[in-house]
């Protein structure tokens, strides 16, 4: 599988003022089985100001009301109820959380400490940055005016590089006392086929190396665009080995609902997920929105499958892996007998916005940009199970406790806000609807951080 290929959406990076462009348009960013697609939606810079980040009503005015509001640290943790967490403690310290990203960004470090000091963030006890597989070189650095920052090679880097950006900040923000372990490939996108493999070389390093127990992973391939799924096995042989030794894995489910495609970004015309999400040993993570998002929150507002102008939450059945023994005892909706995603959700909206800090794309001068996707929701996730980790004691693998609380019907109540509204069409692919309790577009739901932790402190291994 040579050819390049499209999941979900990477919106084009776009100057400042310039409107969101809708979902399928912007950069083709990876190959089928070997160079994975970060699953993010980037819109404008808003705001060139480091020490002030624009306002919701900033961000409406410069998509032209696509954005109906842009957040930063303060409104997610208690969007998510992190707050009486973080009163006796438990920010995650003690934890690491280790993020892999293709290429990185040249200017990660001073990022995250310009988010940092506006947001009034503490700095991570340690940022490491690990290149196992040799030293990342960046084509549009260093040159006053690139001969070609459209060039497939330097917007892949730039894409990436967003992606690096938001991984990091975010997992910051909801974790600020864990250590961040990016790890990072120099993946050569004119070869084609080395991107999956060059980022198992690096969890595996991670897992041999003993960085962390808690992984954000913000790439994906649809699973029919593998040669057979014999192949897809083969690939999973990782994550099955590193959920036996109690690493919890964090996937995006993708950003194009149901709606996935080909090699030659042809989409299939039926419901389609994305591997490594799809594999039952992992978490995988979908998304959501908030439909009515105010300018500013304060206390959690009701939320919706992700779906608005620019992308949907990815979910449905694998084709590959049969449902996993904790789905099957929780009697989950399947009609496959087949592994469902997602696992867990949390925002990942264009509507209900996030912001990062960034100042090495070439294209802008640095800037506050808009930014979300499931590329979003998973590395929130994987900061929300640092501070569980810390609140509660090593938890392991977290699948078996999510649906252990899943069962007990007061447990999930405490730990889970359920997504009832909402589905994850896309494309003209009928996709599926929000229900009570699991369903293929939202998972379990979004966490009630607070609940989650008195919730996980009651499961077993």
């Amino acid at each position: 599988m040579h050819s390049r290929h499209i999941v979900g959406v990477v919106a084009a990076l776009l100057a400042a003022g310039a409107a969101l462009l809708p979902a399928g348009a912007g950069a083709d960013t990876g190959t089928a089985d070997g160079g994975p697609v970060p699953q993010l939606v980037v819109g404008p810079a808003v705001g060139q100001l480091a020490a002030q980040p624009p306002t919701s009503a900033q961000c409406a005015a410069a998509t032209h009301g696509l954005v109906q509001a842009c957040y930063g640290p303060a409104s997610i943790q208690a969007q998510y109820d992190f707050g009486p967490l973080y009163s006796v403690g438990d920010d995650g310290a003690g934890q690491s959380v280790v993020i892999f990203d293709a290429f990185g960004s040249p200017t990660i470090r001073q990022d995250l400490a310009t988010f940092d000091r506006t947001y009034g963030l503490p700095a991570p006890p340690a940022f490491n940055i690990f290149m196992p597989e040799g030293r990342v070189t960046y084509s549009y650095t260093h040159v006053p005016s690139p001969v070609d920052f459209h060039n497939k090679n330097v917007g892949t880097e730039i894409g990436w590089a967003y992606e690096t950006t938001l991984d990091v900040e975010w997992a910051h923000a909801l974790a600020p006392g864990a250590t961040i372990d990016l790890v990072v490939t120099p993946i050569p996108e004119t070869e084609g086929v080395q991107g999956i493999p060059n980022l198992e070389h690096a969890q595996q390093f991670a897992l041999s190396h003993d960085l962390g127990t808690i992984w954000s992973n913000s790439w994906a391939t649809t699973e029919q665009a593998f040669q057979t799924p014999a192949s897809i096995e083969n690939l999973n042989g990782l994550y099955a080995s590193a959920a036996s030794q109690g690493v919890t894995a964090f996937f995006a489910s993708g950003d194009s609902g149901v709606a996935n495609t080909d090699k030659q970004g042809r989409l299939f015309p039926f419901p389609t997920v994305n591997f490594p999400s799809s594999s039952p040993d992992v978490v995988s993570v979908g998304g959501t929105e908030i439909p009515n998002p105010p300018p500013t929150i304060t206390s959690y507002q009701p939320e919706a499958v992700w779906h608005d102008c620019c992308g949907a939450g990815g979910g449905g059945y694998s084709s590959v892996f049969p449902e996993p023994t904790d789905q099957g005892a929780s009697a989950i909706p399947d009609p496959t007998g087949m592994r469902g995603l997602p696992d867990v959700s949390m925002n990942a909206a264009l509507v209900s916005a996030i912001l990062i800090w960034e100042s090495f794309d070439p294209t802008v001068p640095p800037s506050w940009v808009i930014i979300g996707g499931t590329s979003e929701a998973t590395p929130l996730w994987a900061a929300t199970d640092a501070v569980m980790n810390q609140a509660d004691g090593p938890l392991g693998f977290l699948p078996p406790r999510l649906y252990q609380i899943y069962r007990d019907p007061a447990l999930y109540a405490q730990a889970f806000h359920d997504i009832t509204v909402g589905d994850n069409s896309w494309s003209g692919i009928t996709g599926y609807a929000a229900t009570a309790g699991w369903d293929p577009a939202s998972g379990l739901g979004t966490p009630d951080a607070a609940g989650l932790a008195a919730a996980l402190a009651k499961t077993s291994p």
